[in-house]
C-alpha cells in the first residue's frame, strides 16, 4: 500500500506562513486587538463607518480624515458634523475599542501651486491643528495614552532625491547613485532639478551631482548678472537713438538744441501726458521736423526708462542674495563695501526719480554689476530641497505638536501622538527612513525650543514630552516601492531598522515593490514578518497596525472600502486565535490555520488523501482503471470514473 505522506503536498500560497521561516515557538504572532482597520475615506459619515467596523469584531479602528474626493485637504473633515466626533468617542467607551486617526493630506512645508510661501505653510499648519482638535475629542477619558494622529510628511512636494542601486558592496549593502536632486531658491520660491550626472569626456570620468549643483549655482549667478548688464546696455542704446537724429541731419537741426528740448518734453510727458500732447502740437505748427524728432526721442527715452528700472530691480535682488551670503559667511569687508554701494545707488535712484537723470543711475548700476562679479562671493541661489523641506516641515509639526499639548491641557484631554508617515517612495518629498528621522528630530528640537521659550515647561520636561508625542508612522508598503530602483528585501528591512526607534504606529499593506498596490499581507514581497520578528522590532511589535488594503479590495468586484479584511489580515499576520501576541506558544492555533483549512484556495491542491478515495477505490492502486495503472479494465474517458468516452 502506498504511503500518501510521500505524495505531492501542495504549494506555498500567499497566505501560507511563514514568509521567512518564522513559525511556532520562535516566531512573533500579532494579537488581533492591535490590528487596526481604517474607515472609508470617501464618506463624511465616519460615525456609521466606525459602527460598521465595530460590527466586524475589529478591536482597533483608524478613523479617516484623509478625504479622497477631491477639493481641499480639509473638505472631508469639514463635512463631518461636529457632534459625530463625540458620538464616536461614546461608541469607543461602550465597546472598548481603540481608535487611531489618519489626518488630511496636507503639504506641511507650505509648497503649493508650483512655489512656496510662508503664508501657505501657516495655512497648512492651521489645517493640521484643526484636525488635531477634532481627533482629540475621540479620546476624552484616556489621559495617559492619547490617540495616535498620523499625518504624511509631505503631500505634493517633489521627490527631494532619487537614488538607485548600481551594485553591491562586499557586505551586501547597496552601492547607490543619486540620479536626481530637487533644489530650491528660498528668495524666489522656485524649485529646480539637478539631473543625473553625465559622462565628462573633456575632464574624464563622470560628473558629481554635488559639484553639478555648485556649477548650477555659479551659472545661475553669472547669467543673472549678465541679464542686468544687457538691460543696462539697452539704456545707452535707447539714449543714443534718441539723440542720434541731431548727428544725422543738417547743422540747423543740431543748432536747435535738440537734446535740451528733448529732455524738457520728456519731463513734461512724465508729469502730465496731456500737457505733453498740447506742447508737441504747438511745436509741430512752427517746426514740424523738430516735433517729429522730439516725439521719436521721447519714445526712446521711455524705453530707456523701462530698461534702467528693470536693471535696477534685478540688481537689487542680486544685491540681497550677495548680502545674505556675506552675512552667513560673516565677511565684514564685503558687507562694508555693499553697505557703501547701497547708499550710492539709492542716491542715484532718487535723482532719477526727481529729474529723470539716466546717466548717473546707469553708471551706478554698471558699477554694481562689476562689484558683485568681482567680490569674493558666490551666493548659493539653489539649495537641496531636502534641507528646506525638513526645516519648513519641522516648523509645522513642532507647532502642531505644541498645539496638541496645549489644547489637551486646556480641555483635560490626552495630547495624543503626532505621528509622521512616509509617503509612497518616489511620489512625494520626504519618504525614506533617514529623511523621516531628520524631520522627526528637527520637529522635536523645535518643540523643545518653543515650549521652553514660552515657559510652558522645563527643558527636561519638554524633551521627554517631545519624544513621547512626536514620532513616526512607518508604512511598510510605501517604502517597499524602492525595490523598483534595484533595492531588495534586505534593503527594505534596513530602512525599517533605521526608523525603528522612532516608530509610534504602523501601516501594513503588501505589494510587489513597484507600486503601492495595497495587497493584503502575504500577497507581495514586503518583509512584514521579518520586521515584526527582528531583534530591533520592539516598537513595531508594540504599535497598532493599520491594515491599508482599500485599493486592492476596490479592484475585486468594486467592493471599495466596504470590505473589512478581517480574516485576510488575521491570516496574513498569523495572529493567534486564543492568545495574546507571544514569542513562545508552540502549540497555539493561528488564524491562518482556521481561515484556510485543508482544501481552501490558498493551500494549493486541497486534501491529499480524502476519505472518499478509500471508500470507493480502496487503499492502493488496484482499484484504479487499467489505463491509470490499476486492475479494473475500461476505456479512457473525459471523467475517469463517469464512463463518458474521451473521444
Amino acid at each position: 500500500m502506498a504511503n500518501y505522506e510521500t505524495f505531492y503536498t501542495g504549494s506555498e500560497y500567499p497566505f501560507e506562513k511563514p514568509y521567512g521561516g518564522f513559525v511556532g515557538a520562535k516566531a512573533y504572532h500579532q494579537s488581533a486587538k492591535d490590528i487596526a482597520y481604517p474607515t472609508d475615506p470617501l464618506t463624511a459619515n465616519q460615525l456609521k463607518k466606525v459602527s460598521d467596523k465595530i460590527s466586524t469584531g475589529a478591536q482597533t479602528i483608524e478613523v479617516s480624515g484623509l478625504g479622497l474626493t477631491g477639493a481641499g485637504p480639509m473638505k472631508h473633515l469639514a463635512s463631518i458634523p461636529r457632534q459625530h466626533w463625540k458620538e464616536i468617542d461614546r461608541l469607543r467607551k461602550l465597546t472598548g475599542v481603540d481608535l487611531t486617526f489618519h489626518g488630511p493630506l496636507v503639504e506641511s512645508t507650505g509648497f503649493s501651486r508650483g512655489n512656496w510661501s510662508e503664508d501657505q505653510r501657516v495655512e497648512a499648519e492651521r489645517q493640521m491643528k484643526a484636525a488635531v482638535e477634532l481627533a482629540q475629542q475621540m479620546n476624552s477619558d484616556d489621559k495617559n495614552k492619547g490617540i495616535v494622529m498620523t499625518f504624511h510628511s509631505n503631500n505634493g512636494l517633489p521627490e527631494v532625491e532619487r537614488k538607485v542601486v548600481v551594485g553591491r558592496n562586499p557586505d551586501g549593502t547597496p552601492k547607490e547613485k543619486t540620479v536626481q536632486m530637487a533644489v530650491y531658491n528660498e528668495r524666489t520660491g522656485q524649485i529646480g532639478n539637478i539631473p543625473a550626472p553625465k559622462e565628462d569626456y573633456y575632464e574624464g570620468g563622470e560628473t558629481n551631482i554635488t559639484k553639478d549643483l555648485e556649477k548650477f549655482n555659479e551659472d545661475q549667478w553669472r547669467r543673472q548678472l549678465e541679464s542686468v548688464f544687457v538691460n543696462n546696455t539697452r539704456v545707452s542704446r535707447e539714449m543714443i537713438e534718441a539723440l542720434g537724429a541731431a548727428r544725422q541731419d543738417d547743422e540747423k537741426i543740431r543748432n536747435r538744441g535738440i537734446g535740451e528740448t528733448l529732455f524738457k518734453f520728456y519731463n513734461i510727458y512724465e508729469k502730465n501726458p496731456d500737457n505733453y500732447k498740447q506742447g508737441l502740437n504747438e511745436l509741430s505748427k512752427s517746426d514740424p521736423q523738430l516735433a517729429s524728432y522730439i516725439n521719436n526721442g521721447v519714445t526712446n527715452l521711455q524705453n530707456a526708462q523701462f530698461f534702467v528700472k528693470e536693471s535696477h530691480s534685478q540688481l537689487k535682488e542680486l544685491y540681497n542674495e550677495a548680502y545674505g551670503q556675506a552675512k552667513r559667511d560673516n565677511n565684514k569687508p564685503v558687507l562694508n563695501k555693499l553697505d557703501s554701494y547701497a547708499n550710492e545707488l539709492k542716491s542715484a535712484m532718487k535723482k532719477f526719480e526727481d529729474t529723470g537723470n539716466f546717466v548717473e543711475l546707469q553708471d551706478k548700476i554698471t558699477y554694481g554689476t562689476r562689484l558683485l562679479r568681482e567680490t569674493d562671493i558666490k551666493p548659493t541661489l539653489y539649495k537641496p530641497l531636502k534641507e528646506f523641506a525638513v526645516d519648513k516641515g519641522s516648523d509645522t509639526f513642532a507647532n502642531v505638536a505644541l498645539h496638541a499639548w496645549q489644547n489637551a491641557k486646556k480641555n483635560h484631554l490626552a495630547p495624543g501622538i503626532i505621528s509622521i508617515e512616509n509617503p509612497p517612495a518616489g511620489m512625494s518629498g520626504l519618504t525614506r527612513a533617514e529623511e523621516i528621522i531628520d524631520l522627526v528630530k528637527a520637529s522635536r528640537e523645535k518643540f523643545v525650543e518653543r515650549a521652553v521659550e514660552q515657559k510652558l515647561m522645563s527643558e527636561k520636561e519638554a524633551k521627554a514630552t517631545a519624544e513621547k508625542i512626536i514620532g513616526a508612522t512607518w508604512d511598510v508598503g510605501h517604502i517597499n516601492s524602492i525595490q523598483k530602483w534595484g533595492y531588495n528585501r534586505k534593503d527594505v528591512l534596513a530602512q525599517a531598522e533605521k526608523i525603528s526607534k522612532y516608530v509610534k504606529h504602523m501601516h501594513i499593506a503588501d505589494n510587489l515593490g513597484f507600486e503601492d498596490a495595497e495587497l493584503p499581507a502575504g500577497m507581495g514581497n514586503v518583509p512584514i514578518d521579518e520586521i515584526l520578528n527582528a531583534s530591533w522590532g520592539e516598537n513595531f511589535r508594540k504599535a497598532k497596525k493599520a491594515i491599508e488594503t482599500g485599493d486592492w479590495f476596490s479592484r475585486q468586484g468594486g467592493l471599495g472600502m466596504t470590505k473589512t479584511p478581517v480574516t485576510e489580515s488575521l491570516s496574513g499576520l498569523t495572529s493567534p486565535v486564543y492568545s495574546e501576541p507571544s514569542m513562545g506558544d508552540a502549540g497555539a492555533a493561528y488564524w491562518n490555520d482556521a481561515v484556510h483549512p485543508s482544501g481552501a484556495y490558498s493551500w494549493g491542491l486541497g486534501p491529499i488523501n480524502p476519505e472518499i478515495h478509500h471508500s470507493i477505490y480502496g487503499g492502493g492502486f488496484s482499484g484504479l482503471p487499467a489505463y491509470l495503472g490499476g486492475e479494473i479494465p475500461g476505456k479512457a474517458s473525459n471523467s475517469s470514473f463517469s464512463g463518458a468516452p474521451l473521444d
